[in-house]
């Protein structure tokens, strides 16, 4: 059982006692237990070679643990701020969200590179026939002919995505590489924004 937005230790083809074990987000929703999906990236010495892992190699899984979650807190809307491969555990709250038919305004703002490092789009754009929500793609190196956002995740993009909403009482979560979250967390501080409707989670990924 887990919450959607946490994340476990995994373990992958060692005793269910070694210390090799990484930190990664759970990318699937619990209405989608049994069975559960993880996002991982090619980028560290562990996560370059987990492609040749075989199928069938036994799994651990120690968790779930974090606090990037929905449990116990109040909103009247949700905006979800992902950077990259940050952006596994919002997929996460999304699905669950869509499973229970959430009547909450739902905003994704959603950060890349280019256009197709972007994960999931044709089912983000799905989630519109569930909920009442909206997404913002903001590439630094757009493409020629882009209609999107383009720059970084900069108190300027961030207000272009926001000036639409009413944001009081709305919750902010906020997952990417740390200075990204860093620069976000002030935008929102700018605005006014509480740190109390701030969530967020700090690991590094490998």
């Amino acid at each position: 059982r887990f919450a959607p937005g946490q994340f476990v230790w995994l373990n992958l083809g060692h005793s269910p006692f070694s210390l090799t074990e990484h930190p990664f987000s759970i990318s699937s929703a619990p209405a989608g237990l049994p069975r559960i999906a993880f996002t991982i990236k090619e980028s560290g010495d562990f996560t370059n070679r987990i492609g040749e892992i075989a199928v069938g190699t036994r799994a651990y899984l120690d968790g779930p643990h974090g606090n990037f979650t929905l449990a116990g807190r109040a909103a009247k809307g949700i905006v979800c701020i992902a950077g990259g491969v940050g952006f596994a555990p919002i997929m996460s709250i999304l699905r669950q969200l869509k499973a229970e038919r959430s009547p909450l305004p739902v905003r994704l703002i959603y950060g890349n590179r280019i256009e197709g490092q972007i994960l999931y789009r044709d089912e983000i754009e799905a989630f519109r026939e569930t909920l009442d929500f909206g997404v913002h793609y903001v590439l630094s190196e757009p493409p020629t002919g882009w209609t999107g956002l383009a720059g970084e995740l900069t108190p300027d993009v961030i207000g272009k995505c926001l000036d639409a909403i009413g944001e009081g009482e709305w919750l902010f979560f906020v997952c990417g590489p740390p200075p990204m979250m860093n620069s976000v967390e002030r935008a929102l501080l700018a605005r006014g924004i509480p740190q109390s409707r701030i969530i967020s989670e700090r690991f590094r990924y490998d």
